[in-house]
C-alpha cells in the first residue's frame, strides 16, 4: 500500500501537467485538477482505514476512489450518519461538528459498537492508564480485558448520554442494577448479573484509589477518563449495603459547555438584578436551594459576568468543576487540613476584589463568608436551603449573628430545576376546565402551552434539558433594621396580596408553562402550583 501511494503522489503532478498542456490553460482548471487527484489519493487512504466500507467492497471501493474518491467516501459517509439521524444518535444541529472530526481523522468515522474502547481511556487521579492500574487487583474469573471495555463502555454512554450521576447497586435477586441520573431523573440502563458487577465494582473502586478489601466502611475516591475533547473527573463513594456494596459516581464535566447567564432563560427583572448584584463593590450573594437544583452552574454563570481581567476573583471549590482563566482556584482536600474555612483564611491575605465559596456548610466557614462580605470584598456563595427566607434561619442557626447578617449580606436567590420539553417532539395541550378559565380570567394567552411526547432524541421522556426558575430577595433596609433589632418574622419576608402569599418560584415556573417551556406537571414536582 505504501508503495502505491508512493507511486501516485509522484505521478499526480506530472499528469496534472501534462493534461494542462494538452488542455488550454486555465490556472483555476490546473489548481482543481492537482486537487482533484490529491483528494482522490486520500479518500484511497481513507478506504483502507475506514470501518465504513465493508470488507467484501474494499477492492472495488479502492479502485473506484482513485477516479471518484469524494463521492464514494461521501455516499458511505452519508448512507451510515443517516441510520444514525433515523435512530436518534445524532441530531441535525451536531452533524456539522461531526463532518469536521471526519474530514480531520479516522475518529469520527468510528461505529457505535467501537466508540468507546476507542474514544474514551480510564485513568487514576495522577493520569495513570486502566490497564497499569488494574493490575492483579480486582481479578475474577472472568477476563480483566472484558471488564475494563465493560466499565469504559458503561462511563463513555453515560457521559454521551448526558448523565450527571451513576449508580451500581445491588439487588435481591443476585443481579445489580445500573442507574443514570440524566435531567435530575434516574433511569435504569442496565441489569447486571452480580458476578461480573461485584468485578466491576472493584475495578472502579481500585483505578479510585479506594481499598477493595473493605467493603462495608465508607470510601471516597476519584478518577479521570480521557476524551480527544480533554478529560473528565468522576467523584467515586462506596457503601456497604445489604446485598452487597454500593457505588456512586459524580460525572464532572469540565468539557460541558458552561451557561451564561443570558442563556439560562431568566426573565428580564431577575437578569437585571443578578447582573447589578456583581457589580457590587461588597457585600454577599447566596444562591440557595437543594441538592441538584443548579446553585453551582448559576455560581459560574454569575462569574461570567465579571470582568475576570481586571478584578482578582479567587474561588474555593469541593470538587472544582470548571475551569477560568484569570481566576485563582483551590480545591478542598480535608485530608491535606485544606477546608473551607481554612482557605478562607488564608485567600483573605491575597488581596482578593472577589471571593467564591462554593458551599456554605458549617459555623466557622458562615461567620468568615460575611465578615470578608462586611470588610470590602464581593462574596458569591451557595448554601443547602429550601427557601430565601429559610436561607436567613440557616445562617443564624450556623451562628452568624443578626448584626453581622445586616452589615454583609447583600442579596439571596433561591433556585429549582424543570425539566424542558422536547423540541423534537411536544405537541399543543389540553387543558382542563378548570386550567382555562383560571387562565381566562388572567387574560393570559395559552396557545403556546405544550405536552410531552416521547421520541428518541429524548429517549422517550418527552423531556431533554433542563431550565431554572428562580426567586430574588434584595436584602433592603428595612429587613436589615429588623435583623438589628432582632424582631424579622418569616411573615415579613413574604409579599403579600388579599391576604394570599404570592410563591415567586411558582409565578416563574407559569411563565415558562405559558411559553412552551416546560409543564404543570413540572412546576408542580418543584413549587406548590396551588389549585392550577
Amino acid at each position: 500500500m505504501g508503495n502505491l501511494l508512493s507511486v501516485m503522489f509522484l505521478a499526480a503532478p506530472l499528469a496534472a501537467v501534462k493534461t494542462a498542456a494538452v488542455l488550454n490553460f486555465s490556472l483555476l482548471k490546473f489548481i482543481f485538477l492537482v486537487g482533484w487527484v490529491y483528494f482522490c489519493v486520500y479518500c484511497l487512504y481513507r478506504s483502507q482505514v475506514s470501518i465504513l466500507v465493508p470488507a467484501k467492497w474494499r477492492p472495488w471501493c479502492n479502485l473506484s476512489c482513485l477516479f471518484f474518491g469524494p463521492f464514494v467516501i461521501t455516499l458511505f459517509y452519508a448512507s451510515d450518519r443517516g441510520k444514525k439521524l433515523e435512530r436518534g444518535q445524532l441530531s441535525i444541529a451536531e452533524l456539522p461538528a461531526d463532518i469536521y472530526k471526519t474530514i480531520l481523522g479516522r475518529k469520527g468515522l468510528l461505529s457505535a459498537d467501537q466508540r468507546a474502547d476507542s474514544l474514551i481511556e480510564l485513568c487514576d487521579s495522577e493520569g495513570h492508564s486502566f490497564s497499569e492500574v488494574y493490575g492483579g487487583e480486582g481479578k475474577s474469573d472472568r477476563n480483566p480485558n472484558e471488564i475494563i471495555e465493560f466499565c469504559q463502555e458503561l462511563i463513555f454512554d453515560a457521559i454521551s448520554d448526558r448523565a450527571s450521576d451513576i449508580l451500581i447497586d445491588p439487588k435481591s435477586d443476585g443481579v445489580y442494577s445500573i442507574r443514570c441520573r440524566i435531567d435530575g431523573f434516574l433511569r435504569v440502563v442496565r441489569q447486571v448479573e452480580a458476578e461480573k458487577c461485584v468485578a466491576v465494582v472493584n475495578s472502579l473502586k481500585v483505578i479510585s484509589g479506594m481499598d477493595i478489601g473493605e467493603k462495608r466502611r465508607p470510601q471516597d475516591g476519584a478518577f479521570m477518563g480521557k476524551l480527544p475533547s480533554g478529560s473528565v473527573f468522576f467523584r467515586v463513594a462506596s457503601a456497604g449495603v445489604l446485598g452487597g456494596e454500593k457505588l456512586s459516581i459524580r460525572v464532572i464535566n469540565q468539557q460541558a459547555q458552561m451557561l451564561m447567564l443570558h442563556e439560562m432563560g431568566l426573565s428580564g427583572k431577575i437578569y437585571e438584578s443578578l447582573t447589578n448584584s456583581v457589580k457590587q463593590s461588597s457585600g454577599m450573594l447566596l444562591i440557595c436551594g437543594p441538592t441538584g437544583s443548579g446553585k453551582t452552574t448559576t455560581l459560574y454563570a454569575l462569574m461570567n459576568e465579571i470582568d475576570l481581567n481586571s478584578k482578582n476573583v479567587v474561588t474555593v471549590e469541593d470538587p472544582i468543576e470548571y475551569v477560568l482563566d484569570s481566576v485563582s482556584q483551590i480545591e478542598v482536600n480535608p485530608k491535606a487540613n485544606i477546608t473551607f474555612a481554612n482557605s478562607l483564611r488564608s485567600l483573605l491575605r491575597q488581596d482578593p476584589d472577589i471571593i467564591c465559596v462554593g458551599e456554605i456548610r458549617d459555623s466557622e466557614t458562615a461567620v468568615m463568608a460575611v465578615q470578608a462580605a462586611q470588610t470590602g470584598h464581593l462574596v458569591l456563595g451557595t448554601l443547602h436551603s429550601s427557601s430565601n427566607a429559610e436561607s436567613l434561619i440557616r445562617l443564624t442557626d450556623l451562628g452568624v449573628n443578626n448584626l453581622l447578617l445586616a452589615a454583609g449580606l447583600s442579596f439571596i436567590v433561591s433556585q429549582r430545576l424543570v425539566r424542558v420539553l422536547c423540541e423534537n417532539c411536544k405537541e399543543p395541550a389540553k387543558l382542563t376546565p378548570e386550567q382555562k378559565q383560571y387562565f381566562s380570567k388572567k387574560r393570559i394567552s395559552t396557545s403556546r402551552i405544550c405536552k410531552p411526547v416521547g421520541c428518541k432524541k429524548c429517549n422517550e421522556t418527552g423531556y431533554y434539558g433542563r431550565a431554572a426558575i428562580m426567586d430574588v430577595m434584595d436584602i433592603d433596609d428595612k429587613i436589615k433594621d429588623k435583623l438589628c433589632e432582632g424582631s424579622l418574622k418569616l411573615s415579613d419576608l413574604k409579599e403579600t396580596k388579599n391576604s394570599k402569599v404570592i410563591n415567586k418560584l411558582r409565578m416563574e415556573g407559569l411563565k415558562k408553562v405559558i411559553s412552551g417551556i416546560t409543564t404543570f406537571e413540572e412546576v408542580k414536582r418543584v413549587v406548590n402550583m396551588g389549585g392550577v
